[in-house]
């Protein structure tokens, strides 16, 4: 074989070892370099995201802080929990103020209904979720008659009340001896779920408790003379001296 061939030879072997170099190594180098500049792409982006909130990492804690102090304040005005004697008291106290000139002749209560809670919260990946704290309404319907100067004073009383209710409704017509009666829809709200405790309603000037429940006469049993036997009793005769004695028994 000539030198010459022999040269052209190299040549051509050199030229495709470069072709197969090209295809089998720097070729899918290439291509494995794309594809991992490609997955980068969303992981830089969220190294971006990730580097604006560590700036103002300050900020959102202060924020943070802000905002739980406020839901607070406002959960604070919610009671955690209504009974009816605690809308029995606030509307007792309504007719013990002067000011008010109401007499209330009837009270309908209905059991609390639930009020579900519809807003949607999304941040990126983040949903608000359900702590458990449900929100419920006791609307509460009085009859009553009033002067008008009474009327706007019951609104007044009824707004003034420290925790959560509205006035959905008021119907009222002129007496013949110029009242106003009719009747008024109060709701109470509340929030169960909250780790405060239920609080009984304490109103100044409102009487609570009763020593006697039953509202029948006080007095032993020995005092109260079966029926036909009054006559005996009144005389002083052998029932009454037992009843004495029975008396003076338990007294000692």
């Amino acid at each position: 074989m000539k030198k010459s061939e022999i040269q052209l030879l190299l040549i051509v072997i050199g030229i495709v070892s470069a072709v197969v170099s090209w295809q089998l190594v720097y070729k899918n180098y290439v291509e494995k370099t794309e594809v991992v500049e490609e997955q980068n792409i969303p992981i830089k982006e969220r190294l971006d995201k990730l580097e604006i909130l560590n700036a103002k990492q300050d900020e959102y804690i202060a924020e943070t802080e802000r905002m739980k102090e406020e839901s607070a304040a406002i959960i604070n005005t919610f009671p955690p929990g209504f009974r009816n004697e605690d809308i029995i008291m606030y509307l007792y106290n309504m007719e013990l103020i002067d000011d008010n000139e109401v007499a209330i002749s009837t009270i309908t209560m209905n059991e609390g209904d639930y009020i579900p809670y519809t807003g949607i919260l999304n941040v990126d990946t983040y949903t608000l979720e359900d702590e458990g704290i449900r929100m419920f309404t006791n609307r509460n319907t009085m009859t009553f008659s009033t002067t008008y100067n009474g009327l706007k004073n019951v609104l007044n009383y009824v707004y003034g009340i420290s925790t959560r209710k509205s006035v959905s409704a008021v119907n009222v017509t002129a007496t013949e001896e110029g009242y106003l009666a009719g009747t008024m829809d109060i709701n109470f709200y509340c929030l169960l779920g909250t780790e405060f405790p239920y609080v009984e309603t304490n109103i100044l000037g409102v009487p609570t408790g009763t020593s006697n429940f039953f509202g029948v006469r006080n007095g032993t049993l020995a005092n109260v003379a079966p029926e036909g036997e009054e006559g005996e009793n009144a005389e002083g005769g052998e029932g009454a001296e037992n009843a004495e004695g029975g008396n003076a028994e338990a007294g000692n």
